[in-house]
């Protein structure tokens, strides 16, 4: 079944007339076009697309079958007048106030999407994942020729610079978000963006990081000591490294993902570090890096097979360091882990 009859079965079950998709990750994942600037109207009938003059060339060449309905003609609330809609479901959280303000003044009934694309784009295809893959393969490739250039008085942006210079000469189109380079003290703050701090003796660096390819997320994070470190902190790599291997050998297909995040969250707890472990245990990995849905506590989702997905604990000791291992994956129908990050997680002390 393809994406579109799904969510037309969706719009039926939630008995609307059409889907307005405003949010980026959506309209790239429908059209598979990462540069569309505007709006798709999905109805039982047809799929819209309201946008300009810009992208009518490159539309009509890769989805000629859909319509295209030019914004500098007619204005949406016109456009869906004339579709005779009654209950339109929206995106909210990816809908400007002034569109939003547009539609709230209408006759029809908005109702809430409720994740309708995004629970869709959580099972993944074969060559989603393969994307993915070649994601996770360039984020390997850049940790192995990082560690030649992680050494003390280098700073935390210029190992990020080159970081992302790797993964573009790689074949990756960006980075999937803002480079993390953490070290000493900072390696504490699970989002540490580089900064001009400068690399020195003696302190752990959480490399956090990922890349796009084809219009995939990657995510991976490894955490290197530069010289010797305590006796603590390397026993809390040894436990976050224990608490990632053994929640992903306990995964099985169905298992309610904020299951998965109880186990990790105890696993560490009942080692005397469950307050240093502050966030969830992973996030689906796609279109975004992470999107719907999240491994955590407030989760109401179940694992299906073909999900990529991230695994991910932390120890966090203020003013001492912090460590955070974290790999892509995805469980086939059988239920088998496949993992697409491979760098290696033995003990690294440059």
């Amino acid at each position: 079944m393809d994406k579109f009859t799904q969510i037309r079965q969706e719009i039926a079950a939630k008995k609307a007339d059409a889907l307005l998709v405003s949010r980026p990750a959506n309209l790239s994942y429908l059209l598979e076009f990462t540069d569309y600037e505007g709006l798709i109207i999905i109805t039982p009938q047809q799929v819209y697309l309201y946008t300009d003059g810009r992208f009518f060339a490159e539309i009509k060449a890769l989805v000629p079958q859909f319509v295209i309905v030019d914004r500098a003609q007619i204005s949406l609330v016109q456009f869906l007048v004339q579709q005779q809609i009654h209950q339109l479901i929206i995106e909210p959280d990816f809908l400007n106030v002034s569109t939003f303000r547009q539609l709230n003044h209408q006759s029809w009934q908005l109702l809430d999407s409720s994740n309708l694309v995004e629970k869709i784009r959580m099972v993944k295809t074969s060559a989603e994942i393969a994307r993915v893959q070649k994601a996770a393969q360039i984020a390997d490739q850049v940790f192995e020729e990082t560690l030649n250039y992680l050494k003390p008085g280098v700073s935390e942006l210029a190992v990020a610079n080159e970081m992302e210079y790797l993964g573009k000469k790689l074949g990756a189109s960006a980075t999937s978000f803002a480079t993390i380079v953490a070290s000493g003290i900072r390696s504490a703050m699970p989002h540490g963006s580089a900064s001009d701090k400068l690399i020195a003796e003696h302190e752990l660096v959480v490399l956090d990081f990922g890349f796009v390819y084809h219009g995939y997320d990657s995510d991976i994070t490894r955490t290197v000591a530069v010289g010797s470190v305590s006796e603590e902190l390397q026993e809390v790599y040894q436990l976050v490294l224990a608490a990632q291997r053994a929640t992903i050998d306990q995964i099985y297909l169905d298992q309610p993902l904020k299951a998965i995040d109880a186990f990790a969250h105890d696993y560490i707890a009942q080692r005397g570090y469950g307050p240093q472990y502050m966030h969830g245990t992973g996030h689906s990995v796609g279109r975004e890096c992470h999107e719907y849905p999240t491994l955590n506590a407030a989760s109401t989702e179940v694992l299906p097979a073909q999900m990529t997905f991230t695994i991910e604990p932390g120890i966090y000791l203020p003013h001492q360091g912090g460590v955070r291992i974290e790999d892509d994956l995805y469980l086939d129908n059988t239920g088998q882990v496949h993992m697409l990050t491979q760098a290696s997680k033995d003990w690294i002390e440059l």
